[in-house]
C-alpha cells in the first residue's frame, strides 16, 4: 500500500467502488467516534469532554478572549479558542514537538471552509481543508477554493485523493499536525449520504418538545408550514439561521402568542430584525395577554436568560429532546440490514473520515473533534437521558 493510499473499511458506511457517475456503498462494521478520538471532543459550549482540558468558562482569557460569550464557529475567537485547545492537547499527549501544521475535515464551505481559514490566517502554519457534500448522481468533480487550501469534492471517497495532494504539497502529517474533524455530517451522517437522518432526528426532538409544553394545542401541521417557510434566508435577520431560535419562535407561533402573519409581516417591514427584539416582544404579550402553559412560560424565562449570558443554544429543552432522538437511530438497524434502508434509518459513521483519521493518528498527528452541534444535543441530562451514553461513545 502506498504513503498516502487507504483502503476503506472497518466502521461506517462508505464507498466501494466507483464511477464518474455511480457510487456504490457498503457497510464495514460497527465502531464509535472514540474509537479514533477518545474524548478529545469539544461542541459548542467550548467545554472540553476531556475534563484534564480547561473549558472557555475558566480559560477565555488564557485563550485570548475577552469574555466567556460562546463564539460560533465563523469567528476569529473561535479560532483562538480552537489552537489555545489544540496546544493544551498537544501537551497533554506528551509531545515536546510544537504544533506546524493544520488539517481541517468538514462539510460546510460556509462554517467549516471559513473556520478553516481563520485558524490558517491565526497560526500561519502550513494548511490543508476537506470538505465533503456527496453528489451520488453528478459526475465526481474537485473545487479548489481558499488560495488552492480548500479541496472541496462531491465525493467522500476523494478523502484517499486528497490526502495524496496534501502530502504532495510538502505537509508532513507527522506529530506537528493538528488534525480537526467536525462530527455532524461529517464524522457521522455523510452529507449528501446520511444526513437526512440527522435532520429527522433534530425534527422528532422539536414535536417531542411542542408535544411537551403545548400538549394537545400543539398543531403539528400549522408548524411544519411555519417551519418550513422560516427555515429560509429570507427570515435569518431573526433566525440567525440557529435551530434554537428557530424552534422557539415556531413554539410561540404555535400557541397563537403571537401570528404567524403578523411576525412575516413585521420582518417583512423591516420592523422585526433580530431574535432579541423577537423575545422583547414575546415578553411584552405575555404580560399583556398571559396565555399558554407554565411550561411555556419556563421555556421563554430560560431562552431570555441564556440570551442575556450570551449562551447561542438557548432552547435547552429541545436539544436535550434532540440527544435522545439522535441517540435512538444510532446503532438500531441489524447489521445485515441493506446498506439504502441503514442510510435512510440510522446514522451512520462516515466509513472514509474514520480511516483517514486512523491513518494519521498512526502517523503521529493530533486528532480532534470540534463541532458547533450543541452539547446538550450530544451528552446525557441528569434528569431525562442519564442512562444514555455521550454521543461519540455509542457505537454506529
Amino acid at each position: 500500500m502506498g504513503e498516502a493510499h487507504m483502503e476503506f473499511g472497518p466502521a461506517g458506511v462508505g464507498a466501494l467502488e466507483k464511477t464518474a457517475t455511480e457510487l456504490t456503498l457498503n457497510k464495514f462494521g460497527k465502531a464509535k467516534l472514540a474509537d479514533v478520538f477518545d474524548d478529545f471532543v469539544i461542541y459548542r459550549d467550548l467545554e472540553p469532554l476531556d475534563k484534564r482540558l480547561p473549558g472557555l468558562k475558566s480559560a477565555a482569557g488564557k485563550m485570548g478572549l475577552s469574555d466567556q460569550s460562546i463564539p460560533r464557529k465563523r469567528e476569529i475567537d473561535y479560532a483562538r479558542a480552537a489552537r489555545w485547545f489544540a496546544e493544551k492537547c498537544q501537551t497533554l499527549r506528551n509531545e515536546s514537538k510544537n504544533l506546524a501544521e493544520l488539517l481541517f475535515l468538514g462539510d460546510s464551505l460556509y462554517n467549516d471552509g471559513q473556520a478553516f481559514q481563520n485558524l490558517h490566517d491565526l497560526t500561519e502554519w502550513q494548511a490543508a481543508c476537506f470538505i465533503g457534500d456527496e453528489k451520488s448522481t453528478e459526475e465526481a468533480a474537485v473545487e479548489m477554493h481558499g488560495e488552492q487550501t480548500i479541496y472541496s469534492a462531491n465525493r467522500w471517497a476523494a478523502l484517499g485523493d486528497w490526502a495524496g495532494h496534501v502530502l504532495a504539497q510538502g505537509l508532513a502529517l507527522d506529530e506537528r499536525t493538528l488534525v480537526i474533524v467536525d462530527i455532524d455530517k461529517t464524522a457521522l451522517g455523510a452529507k449528501g449520504r446520511n444526513d437526512g437522518v440527522i435532520d429527522h432526528a433534530r425534527l422528532e426532538g422539536i414535536y417531542r418538545t411542542m408535544d411537551s409544553v403545548l400538549g394537545a394545542n400543539f398543531d403539528r401541521a400549522a408548524f411544519e408550514r411555519q417551519y418550513d417557510e422560516l427555515n429560509r434566508a429570507a427570515y435569518h435577520s431573526v433566525t440567525a439561521d440557529n435551530q434554537d431560535f428557530l424552534a422557539y419562535i415556531c413554539l410561540v407561533l404555535n400557541a397563537k402568542l403571537i401570528q404567524f402573519d403578523e411576525f412575516v409581516k413585521e420582518v417583512r417591514g423591516g420592523n422585526l430584525d433580530n431574535f432579541f427584539q423577537f423575545t422583547r416582544w414575546v415578553n411584552s404579550r405575555m404580560m399583556i395577554n398571559p396565555i399558554g402553559s407554565e411550561r411555556l412560560r419556563q421555556v421563554h424565562e430560560t431562552v431570555m436568560n441564556c440570551e442575556f449570558s450570551g449562551d447561542p443554544t438557548p432552547f435547552k429543552s429541545f436539544r436535550r429532546q434532540e440527544f435522545i432522538t439522535t441517540i435512538e437511530r444510532m446503532g438500531n438497524m441489524a447489521s445485515d440490514a441493506p446498506v439504502d434502508e441503514m442510510l435512510q434509518q440510522e446514522i451512520t459513521l462516515t466509513n472514509e473520515v474514520m480511516e483517514i483519521a486512523k491513518w494519521l493518528a498512526a502517523r503521529g498527528c493530533l486528532l480532534l473533534c470540534m463541532s458547533d452541534k450543541p452539547s446538550e444535543s450530544a451528552c446525557p441530562d441528569g434528569h431525562e437521558s442519564a442512562d444514555l451514553p455521550p454521543l461519540h461513545r455509542v457505537e454506529t
